[in-house]
């Protein structure tokens, strides 16, 4: 294993801090929603964002920082050194008490995906990875699963926060994948769902309309166990592009193919790539139906 360069160390650091502040909180109580969506934000999630941006602070102040509670996509600028973080993915989870969620940095150097820290916080396991030097458990090196056929493959999955108003909401994807496929999870954790693929746990993850808070780390997690991570049109996945397919690689094209017959036979196409639905966005198209 290469020692961590001393950015990362730092990185591991702080999200080890932060998955033992989610441990010692209790579980909350007092919520309030992120409009339109269901998610939501409570102090722990405050709590570990403070916690991280003060060591950013301190350490890498000339960078900027792109987290969903704080301006969102707004604030992204993929021409600049950028953090993405996510203090708590899988917030539903931890106020309903199941202990299921993590805490997720990624660092995009101007240029691509350099870093990237995933802690899972009930298991206390830290997965890491830096561009062209591999993924890793702790000290274990990440390889992603050799299952090539997808009626053998385990999938896992989510839906969007705008399923309320949207109907693109994935059903059609998930019921393609549903019935094609070994089976399906849904855990509610984007990132442990992508750092699961890369240990070969699952064989690939799906989803869309996420910020690249949920899912920089975990692309980059993939990649480097030797998988792949497109837009469901078989591109290059960047932050900021609205739907992310993550797999083993060998069972990515049999997917894609099957996202478009099954989108095709819903009445959608497959998109482009475009940012995530913003809440300014969701809040207009809302009012408009």
């Amino acid at each position: 294993m290469p020692l961590p360069r001393p950015m990362t160390l730092g990185a591991i650091r702080v999200a080890r801090e932060a998955a033992a502040l989610i441990r010692r909180s209790a579980q909350p109580r007092r919520l309030r929603f992120k409009p339109p969506s269901a998610d939501s934000l409570t102090a722990t999630d405050l709590k570990v964002e403070r916690l991280v941006r003060s060591w950013l602070q301190a350490t890498h102040a000339d960078h900027a920082v792109v987290a969903e509670s704080h301006g969102g996509l707004a604030q992204m600028d993929l021409t600049r050194p950028t953090w993405f973080i996510d203090p708590v993915d899988g917030i539903t989870n931890l106020v309903r008490g199941i202990p299921h969620c993590a805490c997720s940095l990624a660092f995009w150097d101007g240029q691509r995906l350099a870093l990237g820290v995933v802690a899972d916080v009930a298991r206390r396991r830290l997965y890491w990875a830096e561009a062209g030097r591999g993924a890793y458990e702790g000290h274990r090196r990440l390889r992603a699963s050799p299952v090539r056929r997808l009626d053998r493959a385990l999938l896992a999955t989510g839906f969007p926060s705008t399923r309320a108003f949207d109907p693109d909401d994935n059903l059609a994807e998930f019921s393609s994948a549903l019935r094609q496929s070994r089976d399906v999870r849904r855990s509610g954790s984007a990132a442990i769902d992508l750092a699961w693929v890369a240990a070969g746990r699952l064989d690939c993850y799906w989803e869309q309309r996420c910020g690249p808070w949920h899912w920089a780390a975990g692309v980059l997690l993939v990649r480097e166990a030797g998988g792949k991570a497109t837009t469901y049109a078989g591109l290059e996945w960047h932050p900021g592009d609205a739907d992310l397919m993550a797999s083993n690689g060998a069972v990515h094209t049999a997917l894609i193919e099957s996202f478009v017959d099954a989108r095709a036979g819903a009445g959608f196409a497959v998109r482009p790539p475009q940012p995530p639905l913003l809440a300014s966005d969701a809040a207009s198209a809302a009012s408009a139906g």
